[in-house]
């Protein structure tokens, strides 16, 4: 058992945010989704075909977030090699944050948008099937949310966040017994993930499994090339070649070359506008979190006939408020306590401090 106390005056560990351009992708990446996903809401997922355009350019995006995913996570281990602060830094990333979205979800979305008499809603919500079955939540069925919608899902987007702590798992376990660095073992990983890919991509829920290929694409270009230098003429090229094949049964397949090169010469463009652009915040998560349900609140109340640059629009502006005090209120303060200075407690009590 340990305690914490701040490691640096102000509790901020010294960063290279300016170097990149990460900040601006990420949030990018996130509006495009939210764009995406309004096509989806207003007639569901079922009607949309899987060349969609507006269904491959949100799978492009939520793609390019495993990317930098991928690249920056390994990058954070092999400066701190240290299990207890990696997880720590890890969980201040993902889980100050999203309690309260879940809370936003549940207890304020919640009551808004089910069917069921309020004194029913908060039973099932609180019952022990419903807390044992957090997947009875997501679909919203058994609390009655957004039934009349083309899409009954609560919170689709947040299916990506347990994948990607195993992928953070996973990479303390290769740091942990001294294979992160090895390219044989991230290229293995990288073939065994497709063809495991290539098994399940039948079914389309287990098929999700290539956007783990994205994070282990990243990882490896960032341990065995990071000082590579992307081309924007070829990573051009490789946009054209994708647009392209969007219509093809090779996407997928080519994406998984181009999007990684595209999003990592992006990253790496010397423009100042976009080096500084996180100088405010990283809205990106929360962006992220809080849309789908904001989303579907305003498909229940306005119905499916808004034009999509209307309701993408609408989107947009009832979430960013919401994302902007996440970062402000919560991000921003829990990511400051990632240099906090780990002691234990013997060490404390021998000092006769007060832990």
């Amino acid at each position: 058992m340990s305690i914490y106390t701040p490691a640096h005056p102000r509790g901020v560990e010294p960063s290279l945010r300016h170097a990149n351009n990460f900040d601006f992708l990420r949030l990018a990446a996130a509006l495009v989704i939210i764009v995406s996903h309004a096509c989806a809401l207003q007639v569901g997922y079922a009607a949309i075909p899987g060349n969609s355009p507006a269904l491959l350019v949100g799978q492009a995006a939520l793609a390019s977030l495993f990317v930098i995913s991928g690249y920056l996570i390994p990058q954070s281990w092999m400066a701190q090699p240290d299990v207890k602060r990696y997880f720590w830094k890890r969980s201040l990333r993902v889980f100050p944050a999203l309690v309260p979205a879940l809370i936003f979800m549940l207890l304020i979305i919640g009551p808004l948008a089910t069917t069921l008499p309020l004194a029913d809603y908060f039973m099932t919500l609180f019952s022990p099937f419903t807390l044992a079955s957090p997947g009875s939540v997501w679909n919203g069925s058994a609390l009655g949310l957004f039934q009349s919608n083309p899409v009954t899902f609560v919170n689709a987007s947040l299916w990506t966040i347990p994948v990607e702590f195993v992928m953070y798992i996973l990479v303390a376990l290769l740091g942990v017994v001294g294979l992160l660095r090895r390219k044989d073992v991230l290229l293995g990983l990288i073939a065994a993930d497709f063809a495991l890919w290539t098994v399940v991509s039948g079914d389309h829920g287990l098929a999700k499994v290539r956007f783990t290929l994205y994070f282990l694409i990243g990882a490896y270009l960032a341990v065995h090339h990071r000082e590579h230098r992307y081309d924007p003429a070829t990573a051009a090229l490789l946009a054209v070649a994708l647009a392209a094949a969007s219509q093809t049964p090779y996407v997928t397949y080519l994406a998984l070359v181009a999007v990684p090169y595209i999003v990592l010469t992006v990253a790496h463009l010397g423009v100042p506008a976009l080096n500084t652009f996180g100088d405010r915040g990283d809205f990106s998560y929360g962006v992220y979190i809080y849309a789908y349900p904001v989303q579907q609140t305003i498909v229940l109340y306005l119905g499916t006939s808004m034009p999509l640059w209307i309701f993408s629009a609408l989107s947009i502006l009832l979430t960013f408020p919401l994302a902007y005090a996440s970062w402000h209120l919560i991000e921003r303060r829990a990511l400051a306590l990632k240099q906090v200075e780990f002691r234990d407690r013997a060490d404390v009590l021998s000092t006769g401090q007060n832990p």
